[in-house]
């Protein structure tokens, strides 16, 4: 009975500490009037965390939310003065970040592939397909159909968006691969006209 009993009260202090373990992403980061949250790979739903944040009493609101994720944009309160050193309020804990202006190479990656937007896919009606950047930069796009031939290419310096012509290619399958001088994303595009 002993045993049932302490197997018992093992598992309630493990589920604890992993409750107040989803609260704090390991890794934040500071722009301008958005909270950044960088999570590992499959440790945090979107369901779990907060839609609200507080940093003193600014309020930021959640509007991108994925795997690896989460961002926040300020709406009520005034624009952070000190970004080095936050506390922010995730509701039932209270995370500090030291924000040096930097990131690694690794969240770099998540957060950039992230803000990457291809769009309309599928490509009907119009015949542009839009990518959004999220911030300037140089920017090569590569279209292949599905047996891996290259169907289009195209280049631009300093843009955050980018229009491809696509009218003259065939309903079907394409991969875009986009070049930049952060990263290279591939995504999947439909065509049909």
């Amino acid at each position: 009975m002993k045993n049932h009993y302490f197997a018992m009260l093992v598992l309630a202090l493990f589920s604890f500490t992993q409750i107040q373990a989803q609260f704090c992403p390991p890794t934040g980061y500071i722009q301008d009037s958005d909270l950044f949250f960088i999570y590992e790979a499959g440790t945090s739903n979107c369901a779990d965390r907060p839609t609200t944040v507080s940093v003193g009493s600014s309020v930021f609101t959640q509007y991108i939310c994925e795997d690896q994720l989460s961002i926040y944009e300020l709406t009520s309160g005034a624009p952070l003065a000190e970004t080095t050193n936050v506390a922010v309020d995730f509701g039932f804990s209270i995370c500090e970040y030291a924000n040096n202006g930097t990131l690694s190479a690794e969240d770099f990656d998540i957060l950039f592939k992230s803000l990457v937007k291809v769009y309309p896919n599928p490509v009907t009606t119009d015949s542009n397909l839009n990518i959004n950047l999220g911030i300037n930069t140089s920017v090569k796009v590569e279209l292949y159909n599905v047996t891996g031939k290259k169907m289009l290419s195209t280049a631009t310096s300093n843009l955050n968006t980018v229009s491809v012509d696509v009218s003259h290619l065939e309903n079907g399958i394409y991969i875009a691969q986009i070049i930049t001088d952060l990263a290279t994303i591939t995504r999947k595009v439909i065509v049909l006209h």
